[in-house]
């Protein structure tokens, strides 16, 4: 049984609500790939905790929790940990806080007055929150009311959304709450009151405003936010102070409601309070930051709810540099269920303006024509400088390949590479676009151009076709203790270290290769990584880069693959193009025949160590393959 006594409630939910379900427990399984919706944050596996062959255990992101469907075992985070690691309570907390950047409150003698101290506080935030929706229906709400009127937002919707107003008087809130029985102290403490600086006695600090209660993740009252009822009053809008129960940087205003909406919509991230009723109002999950620049743990707590939220900015400059500081902060973080959208919005507008004038199709039409965070980052490097010279084309290389290297996932970073790369080249003028390349041909031949000259269709020579055909379904040594990938994707993946200069002009082709092989799909990566990092690949600089990064397995294949004796793709006196378009036939064969292997018998020597006689026995092939050849053109 858990002992939670000596931790508040509110720690642990802090813990909880900046823990990734799905990330604690990827730690101990395999998702089923067939099964699982990574984009939804819906995962299964087979469990854990019993042996099944078939997955029946289910994890969500949005709910925090898992349930095995076989076994019954169940819970969240802190009992996920608990059952797999076999540690107590208090241990898991520590784990967990730590991982989520929580400092662990001190279990000292106070502990208890602290955790009275945080009830107090919330009581005094509920009880502020139903004064202030009380006199929004009351005489002094007139203004207030006049202006949500105004801006469309009825009246049988401001309980749901905790909207008030606090009079313009000094001690308006105060004298109330003290009535009530609540302390000074707690009221300071929770950010209600403001002591000024002279020693006087604290007042109201939220006087002639419109209030907005910000909650927590479990929809208690945290906090407020508050707009002026006054223009000549400056600042327009006021956030709470950062308190023992509110932190800014790590609370979304509506999080709860959206996060429960995100099965029906994207979760769209906006700049005001305003902004996300209106689009809340209309059908779409939304939050938005406290009146601050969009942080890492909001965004952490935003994949939570979906793995690909949208920034839907002003359409003003404003706006425009509030996404790309968004963006910049989140390129360390992205990956594969964490990405980001950016929805350009017309200049000088809101959703909210938006949603008025052209109604809810609209907005909706804006977030599913959203820019993928890859495209925004080209878009505005791009637009740093007009291209006309040899240095303004290195300077925008250089200035995406430092982005680029701020992505910590390594196979998110290389498909970006490649997409970059790809605008690159269209804005060059040496490919099509990206999307064009959709419209024609193979996904090879669309996505593949010669760097020797015009476009060449993919067509495998006689020779390859039948070395393809005539070997399907052997592996690598399948007595073998490393990976044994087919040997055809083997030959593939070392031409490329044997001759780079093959993915010149091969490189997203290369990229696209189906390999299940997880070291073999390791060590591609890697070649990629090095290809856009314009450093040199050879076998030696590739075993170190792979050891670097604590590639066990993938530097092992790495070893076999240098002592073959034979490539099929790259030999002596061959000239770079030939072999390059040797190499891309032979994708190309391979995507249409789906055929991966080569002739079982001659690795039978490779599984028994003879991996000469076996290279021998295959270069015997190809040269009475291609004596056959000559004989029958003569």
């Amino acid at each position: 049984m858990r002992s939670m006594s000596k931790f508040d409630r509110a720690f642990l939910d802090q813990v909880l609500q900046r823990t990734s379900i799905i990330d604690v427990v990827g730690r101990k399984v395999t998702w089923d790939k067939r099964k699982s919706q990574p984009a939804r944050g819906d995962m299964w596996a087979c469990c854990p905790f019993h042996s099944e062959k078939s997955p029946s255990f289910h994890a969500v992101e949005s709910k925090g929790q898992f349930h095995c469907f076989g076994c019954g075992e169940h819970g969240n985070a802190f009992d996920f940990v608990m059952k797999t690691q076999n540690i107590g309570f208090s241990e898991v907390v520590e784990q967990l806080a730590q991982t989520a950047g929580l400092e662990m409150p001190k279990l000292s003698r106070d502990s208890v007055e602290k955790a009275g101290k945080t009830t107090r506080i919330m009581a005094a935030l509920a009880a502020a929150r139903q004064l202030f929706e009380e006199a929004l229906i009351k005489d002094e709400g007139k203004i207030a009311r006049n202006y949500l009127q105004k801006r469309g937002i009825d009246s049988k919707h401001w309980p749901e959304f905790g909207i008030g107003v606090s009079p313009n008087s000094r001690n308006w809130l105060k004298d109330r709450l003290t009535a009530a029985g609540h302390l000074v102290e707690d009221l300071l403490d929770a950010g209600l009151l403001r002591a000024p600086e002279d020693g006087g006695a604290p007042y109201d600090l939220y006087r002639g405003r419109l209030m907005f209660a910000i909650e927590d993740g479990a929809g208690k009252t945290i906090s407020f936010g508050a707009r002026t009822l006054n223009d000549d009053v400056q600042p327009k809008y006021l956030n709470g102070p950062e308190t023992s129960v509110f932190s800014k940087s790590y609370t979304l205003y509506r999080y709860k409601s959206a996060r429960a909406k995100t099965k029906k919509s994207p979760l769209i991230i906006a700049e005001g309070y305003m902004d996300v009723i209106a689009l809340e109002l209309a059908g779409f999950a939304a939050v938005a930051p406290m009146g601050t620049a969009l942080t890492a743990d909001q965004l952490n707590l935003a994949w939570r709810a979906h793995p690909r939220p949208v920034l839907c900015f002003d359409g003003d400059e404003a706006g425009q540099r509030a996404a790309a500081r968004a963006v910049d902060r989140a390129l360390p973080l992205l990956g594969a269920l964490r990405g980001l959208a950016i929805a350009l919005l017309p200049k000088g507008q809101d959703p909210d303006d938006i949603i008025k004038s052209s109604g809810p199709a609209q907005i909706k039409q804006i977030i599913e024509a959203a820019q993928d965070f890859t495209k925004f980052l080209f878009d505005t490097e791009f637009a740093q400088e007009p291209l006309e010279t040899a240095q303004a084309k290195a300077g925008l290389k250089s200035r995406l390949r430092a982005r680029i290297n701020e992505i910590k996932d390594l196979d998110l970073k290389s498909e970006v590479q490649i997409e970059i790369k790809n605008r690159l080249n269209h804005a060059f003028g040496r490919f099509p676009a990206p999307e064009a390349s959709r419209d024609f041909g193979s996904p090879l031949q669309a996505q593949t151009r010669s760097r020797f000259g015009k476009f060449k269709e993919a067509v495998a020579s006689d020779e390859l076709k039948e070395i393809i055909k005539n070997n399907a379904g052997s592996q690598i040594g399948k007595k073998s203790k490393l990976s044994n990938p087919p040997r055809i994707l083997c030959d593939l993946v070392a031409a490329t270290i044997l001759s780079p200069e093959i993915l010149e002009s091969g490189d997203e082709a290369f990229s696209k290769l189906e390999i299940s092989d997880a070291a073999l799909d390791e060590i591609r990566n890697a070649i990629l990584n090095m290809h856009y990092a314009s450093e040199v690949i050879d076998f030696s600089t590739l075993n170190t880069h792979l050891n670097n990064n604590n590639s066990t397995s993938a530097a092992k294949l790495l070893k076999v693959l240098q002592k073959s004796p034979f490539n099929p793709f790259v030999k002596k006196g061959v000239a770079v193009e030939i072999a390059s378009q040797n190499w891309l036939n032979a994708m190309e064969k391979l995507q249409e025949k789906h055929a991966l292997e080569i002739d079982a018998h001659l690795f039978t020597h490779m599984a028994e160590g003879d991996e000469s006689e076996a290279f021998r026995k295959l270069e015997q092939l190809v040269h009475d393959r291609r004596n056959l050849n000559k004989e029958s053109q003569d």
